[in-house]
């Protein structure tokens, strides 16, 4: 605060509006011409600082999970909420096949349990378990002998949970 009352006394005193008097005394030094007058005090406002505000991100809803449809592998659902984990790919042309399944939430899945289906051929890509972390991708290699998914044709993959809903689908 003194700081700040010198250097209005001082921008005061050089633009000419007063002289300087006792309480200003040790300025006297660098202003010798200045003459003695009558005290002049100058108010001090101090402003207080505004709070830091800082903004925060609308919570982000997360999808209602769809009541359980699994019957079985046979039945294209058609589409999907993609949530919390979506299919990223099929490699259907792999040695062996490769389901690729993504984390989308913020949230570890643990997978055991899900279903991952191949509709044309109406089988099932066993293999699919384990915990995912938030963001994670992983590669789900199909276990069993010879292929399931169809490399020549359209053969739309689905995604269903534990308790039989879909989760995700894949069109291809």
């Amino acid at each position: 605060m003194r700081i700040f009352s010198m250097i209005c006394v001082t921008a005061c005193v050089m633009a000419g509006f007063f002289s300087l008097t006792h309480p200003a005394a040790p300025l006297a030094q660098f202003y010798p011409n200045a003459t003695p007058s009558p005290a002049l005090y100058l108010p001090l406002i101090v402003v207080p600082e505004r709070p830091q505000v800082t903004p925060t991100a609308a919570p982000t809803s997360t999808p209602t999970l769809p009541p359980p449809s699994f019957t079985s592998c046979s039945v294209d659902p058609g589409g999907a909420i993609n949530y919390p984990v979506r299919i990223v790919t099929v490699l259907k042309s792999a040695n062996p096949e490769v389901v690729r399944l993504q984390n989308v939430s913020a949230f570890p899945v643990n997978l055991n349990g899900w279903r991952m289906c191949s509709i044309r051929g109406s089988q099932l890509h066993t293999g699919i378990g384990g915990v995912l972390a938030p963001g994670e991708t992983r590669d789900f290699p199909y276990p069993g002998p010879g292929f399931i998914w169809n490399d020549r044709e359209s053969d739309p993959g689905a995604l269903y949970d534990a308790e039989g809903r879909l989760i995700s689908y894949w069109p291809d």
